[in-house]
């Protein structure tokens, strides 16, 4: 019953929690809109065009901010046909204009914010200041039918104000013309640019290691295919020292003549004869070399049972040979 009671009352706190919850956001709602009071229009045409920037006195090189407000009567103008041109000409803008919209109850506001700088050197003056301007930013928009004139194409202009540039040296006057005045110099860092990079410092950093890991390993690569190798005859004598004893060519030519086999034709065991031939010479059998021989360098082909009969004959002569050099025991 106590666990019973406990859940109980749990659930009426955060019963009462939400209920306070929503109290609080009825009290603060104010219907979805924002703090900011919906603004009006006067202008018969429905549509109010604003040009200003956010200073009218900078240094040469110095960034300003110009923008453009413009508030419709969404009941005689289309905001989502407003577009705002703009010739800031020999300013340029410094990044993408960006566009703040807020919809009221029957008004929408729109705002449009440029970045702009000047470093080109006709925007410099040999006086200690300069007055310049810009052309008048057009707006155009499409007009319902219940505005004047009716429904149709429209266009409107938002004259700039003049702005006022300095140089960030300024000449000596006439009176300071007779003694050495110091530079003057005029500096605002904190409306400088930031230093932007064509490709990012860490960016630079891994395409660096990239390609410095890329040589190393093209250098391991090249000293490993380059590197001395032991020959295929060392390896076959070590295959051979550890498979076993290893056989004659004697050996291996009388047993190529008692191989039904011709892998190479006749060629094989006609190298063969010759081997044999030379073998039975230098054992002192003459007489059956030159029959070996004969056979080696006869016209047809010789046969098996002529060739396994000689090499029958020669390992006999062979044998007889090697027992007679075997010292007596």
């Amino acid at each position: 019953m106590s666990d019973r009671r406990q859940g109980i009352l749990v659930g009426a706190g955060l019963a009462a929690l939400a209920l306070l919850g929503a109290v609080v956001v009825m009290l603060l709602w104010d219907g979805g809109g924002s703090d900011v009071p919906e603004p009006k229009v006067t202008s018969p045409s429905g549509i109010q065009a604003y040009a200003d920037l956010d200073q009218y006195k900078v240094h040469f090189g110095d960034t300003i901010t110009a923008k453009v407000e413009i508030t419709v009567d969404r009941s005689l103008v289309d905001p989502d046909s407003i577009r705002v041109n703009n010739d800031f000409t020999p300013w340029k803008a410094a990044g993408p204009p960006q566009v703040v919209r807020r919809d009221g109850h029957s008004t929408t506001y729109l705002e449009t914010r440029y970045a702009l700088r000047c470093l080109e050197s006709f925007c410099t003056t040999p006086d200690p200041e300069s007055v310049q301007g810009f052309r008048a930013a057009r707006i155009t928009y499409t007009a319902l039918g219940d505005a004047p004139g009716g429904a149709g194409s429209r266009t409107v202009q938002a004259p700039w104000p003049q702005i006022l540039v300095t140089a960030r040296y300024a000449p000596p006057s006439a009176s300071q013309s007779s003694r050495q005045a110091p530079t003057q110099w005029r500096a605002n860092l904190l409306s400088l640019p930031a230093a932007t990079y064509r490709v990012g410092p860490w960016v630079l950093v891994a395409v660096l290691l990239a390609g410095a890991a890329l040589l190393a390993g093209a250098a391991v690569l090249i000293v490993l295919r380059t590197r001395p190798r032991p020959s295929v005859a060392a390896a076959t004598d070590a295959a051979t020292e550890h498979a076993g004893p290893r056989i004659t060519a004697l050996e291996y030519a009388l047993e190529l003549l008692e191989d039904p086999a011709r892998v190479n034709g006749s060629g094989d065991q006609r190298r063969a004869l010759e081997l044999v031939a030379d073998g039975l010479v230098v054992h002192g059998d003459r007489t059956l070399g030159r029959i070996a021989r004969a056979l080696a360098w006869s016209r047809p082909v010789p046969k098996i049972d002529e060739t396994s009969g000689l090499a029958r004959k020669a390992r006999a002569v062979f044998g007889s040979r090697e027992e007679a050099d075997a010292p007596a025991v």
